[in-house]
């Protein structure tokens, strides 16, 4: 596993994250205690020092979960999210609207002891706000953060989700470490102009939905059923057969040298641009941690990753 600092923190990350919401969350299947702990330790295990989660997945499961499995393992990195009330995860499978967001003063400090406790830790690396906030709170949400930071209580913050232009924003105007967008195979916007931005300001990428949600793992096929409880189910069925076809344009990527797999091909891709601090892909198999982890190291040659630029491009102009 290789490591990468993230922004200029001096906090090293392994470069292959791993986000719990799958392990904890209400919106990908089943699986038990035991088993999220099992794969949670196997990737300590085999190198991943990175933890993306958020208050509201379980809700506060994938936190507590972490909290068991690593309380008092000063070289394992947590970064958690702030925003949404805590019983609105699963609202995706069970349809109607979406979350109302809060990310008040008082929300932020509340939320963030309770974080703490469920995470069993004193500090928090990273504190991101789950979409940043709107524009009329804007100074207040960033006032709180500070304010957390300077009583100890997170050593650093940024934001995650939102519009690119939210993300220019808290980029150029704020003293953010790191911002986690979507960026993969198929969806590239955050290179255009965001990605740059926070190169030039020393803000990292902690990259989301690397695998497109298994898009890019190369295993989905138009009769693959989900669980009732994995929001992939809702996707539209012309939208899944779509994002399906588009996903196997990337299907090269396994031939690569050295590369063993789709999704290791596709998590190299992402790896290659260097604002990028850690990819951050969901898992809940042993195996899967296995796949994911075979990203780390020699990267994704010059020429395959312009094809896959190129092919992106292809697929925006409808070619």
């Amino acid at each position: 596993m290789k490591y990468r600092e993230v922004g200029r923190t001096g906090i090293e990350v392994s470069e292959v994250g791993f986000g719990t919401w799958e392990l904890g969350g209400m919106e990908w299947g089943d699986i038990s205690d035991a088993d999220a702990l099992a794969v949670l330790r196997h990737a300590y295990d085999r190198g991943i020092t990175f933890y993306d989660t958020a208050n509201v997945y379980g809700p506060g499961r994938s936190e507590e979960l972490l909290g068991e499995a690593f309380a008092g393992m000063d070289d394992v990195i947590i970064a958690t999210k702030v925003a949404f009330p805590m019983d609105t995860d699963g609202h995706i499978v069970a349809g109607g609207p979406g979350p109302i967001h809060n990310l008040s003063r008082e929300a932020i400090l509340t939320e963030c002891d309770l974080s703490l406790k469920r995470l069993q830790r004193d500090t928090i690396d990273f504190y991101q706000m789950h979409r940043p906030p709107d524009h009329h709170e804007w100074d207040e949400s960033f006032g709180a953060m500070e304010e957390l930071r300077a009583a100890g209580k997170i050593r650093h913050y940024g934001v995650a989700l939102g519009s690119m232009a939210d993300g220019l924003k808290a980029v150029r105007e704020n003293d953010i470490a790191c911002l986690m967008t979507t960026f993969n195979c198929l969806n590239q916007e955050p290179a255009d102009e965001l990605m740059p931005a926070m190169l030039a300001k020393g803000v990292s990428l902690f990259a989301r939905v690397p695998l497109a949600s298994g898009f890019l793992t190369g295993t989905l096929t138009p009769n693959t059923e989900f669980a009732w409880n994995d929001k992939r189910g809702v996707i539209p069925r012309d939208e899944y057969l779509a994002t399906l076809a588009q996903a196997e344009r990337m299907r090269f990527l396994e031939d690569e040298p050295g590369v063993g797999s789709m999704a290791e091909g596709a998590l190299k891709f992402v790896l290659a641009h260097e604002a990028v601090a850690s990819v951050v892909a969901g898992m809940m198999r042993l195996f899967e941690v296995d796949l994911n982890v075979a990203a780390s190291g020699e990267g994704l040659s010059e020429g395959a990753v312009e094809r896959v630029r190129e092919v992106y491009r292809e697929g925006l102009s409808g070619g």
